[in-house]
């Protein structure tokens, strides 16, 4: 299964969770994109060689991930934008699903967040940023996921309990892709 959302949508928390429940593996693509980058940090790559060179990373992640494609993947909120991850997703066996919260949401999740990431868009503020990545994002998740999971006002067991469902039906005998 892979999860994609906007940032601060539960992706990482949410994958975990349901990957320990269900004795899967689980990874978050920003990990093995830091990895593949070789720099400790996103913000280090964005830094020192800007936001091509975490795409570049993102999708060698990606195809090193989909060559074992077990388990759940957390994407970055920008990865399923990146075509060729995009592609890849469309074209697997992997059942995604997309963590929808509204804007409201994001922005009070990511005010709460310890963990400083490179602002996108050259937005001023947070609201802002927030807006725009899901302007450009929502319609690109609705049309890539098998399955939309609204975490937006929910309790993190209720998110849970829906992943759990549609892995269950769905992720464990996927047959391929046309």
């Amino acid at each position: 299964m892979i999860l994609i959302g906007l940032r601060a949508a539960g992706k990482t928390t949410l994958g975990r969770e349901l990957a320990h429940g269900l004795q899967v593996e689980f990874q978050d693509l920003d990990d093995l994109a830091l990895d593949q980058s070789g720099a400790g940090s996103v913000e280090e790559v964005f830094a020192q060689a800007g936001e091509p060179a975490w795409r570049h990373a993102e999708r060698q992640a990606f195809a090193l991930w989909q060559a074992s494609s077990s388990g759940v993947l957390a994407c970055g909120g920008g990865a399923p934008c990146v075509p060729e991850i995009r592609t890849s997703m469309q074209n697997s066996r992997v059942c995604v699903v997309y963590l929808h919260a509204g804007v409201d949401a994001l922005v009070a999740r990511r005010a709460r967040q310890d963990r400083d990431r490179p602002p996108l868009f050259g937005a001023s503020g947070l609201r802002e940023e927030v807006a725009r990545a899901y302007a450009e994002r929502h319609s690109v998740f609705s049309d890539l996921a098998d399955h939309t999971v609204e975490v937006d006002g929910q309790e993190a067991q209720d998110s849970l309990a829906a992943l759990m469902k549609i892995y269950k039906a769905e992720c464990l005998e996927r047959p391929p892709a046309p």
